[in-house]
């Protein structure tokens, strides 16, 4: 029987500004589950911006942005897009990306070639990236990703202990309330006496000196991981190119990076799929199974 190979999921949006993580570990956690199981999934950003199906577009492009060649499914999306009468009229443009040293003459050729044999029609454009140094911008973001990573985890943690006090404090009262009601007047005052709060002044300080060095003091000293600098320059040099060439296309679709192999890393995951499509307004990651491959006889 017919088998599912594409898995289609909603962008997480306000995960910045939610404390809870679970709708960012949930998409995070889908997108590891739907990789191993070498499945394609398709990732829609602004969908409010989307047409519907009673709107046409009479001119327009469907930019592709080949970055990882990574299976056929990036180059069939736009052509079985074009089948549809919303996105018909729209032109497909396929941009690959170049380092300086290769041979952007040669792999326009081929690309050409290539979609010629799979009869897509399709302007090719091949994007030279520089490798520029690291700009302050870039070493900036990446401090406030690591600042903002840092201080989630510390407010999750310093809810969680709220939590445990809550629950210190209404189990004490618990124990004064039953108490009161098998003693005389004279006994449960006793009891509420030799009860000792667990906010004590000197808890209140003690708390308040840990809140302000492990807001502050820990986050202005925190310096940025080379990793990160280098992916986040990554993302953004990306990202002024696509948007330099593809702010008015009708439809942008890209290839969807893979989720980091260590948990710790998520947040800063969402941060650069966050840079990469900043400014666009509709877009579609694509992420391909490795199993779907488009050849000349297909």
């Amino acid at each position: 029987g017919m088998k599912h190979n594409t898995v289609v999921m909603g962008w997480p949006y306000g995960w910045r500004r939610n404390e809870d993580p679970r709708s960012l570990k949930i998409f995070i956690d889908t997108v590891r589950c739907v990789t191993a199981a070498h499945q394609a999934l398709l990732v829609p950003k602004n969908v409010s911006f989307y047409p519907s199906n009673h709107e046409r577009y009479l001119e327009g492009s469907i930019d592709v942005w080949w970055i990882v060649h990574d299976g056929g499914l990036l180059m069939l999306l736009p052509f079985l897009l074009k089948q549809h009468k919303v996105w018909k009229k729209c032109n497909i443009r396929i941009f690959t990306v170049a380092e300086m040293d290769d041979n952007s003459i040669q792999m326009k050729k081929d690309l050409k070639k290539f979609l010629y044999h799979l009869r897509i029609e399709a302007d090719v454009e091949v994007v030279e990236m520089q490798s520029t140094d690291i700009s302050a911008y870039t070493y900036e973001r990446t401090l406030m990703m690591e600042q903002r990573s840092q201080m989630l985890k510390q407010i999750r943690l310093t809810r969680a202990e709220r939590m445990r006090e809550a629950q210190l404090i209404k189990d004490r009262h618990s124990l004064v309330r039953m108490g009161s009601l098998y003693s005389d007047e004279e006994e449960c005052t006793e009891t509420v006496e030799t009860i000792q709060m667990t906010w004590t002044k000197e808890r209140c300080e003690k708390e308040k000196e840990y809140r302000g060095r492990s807001h502050f003091g820990d986050l202005m000293s925190l310096k940025p991981n080379q990793s990160n600098v280098r992916r986040m320059h990554t993302a953004v040099k990306l990202n002024e190119v696509i948007v330099e060439r593809s702010h008015d296309a009708k439809l942008v679709l890209l290839n969807m990076p893979g989720p980091p192999k260590n948990v710790d890393g998520d947040e800063n995951y969402m941060e650069f799929l966050e840079v990469l499509t900043e400014g666009l307004e509709r877009v579609l990651l694509v992420r391909g199974g490795g199993r779907e491959v488009i050849t000349i006889y297909s």
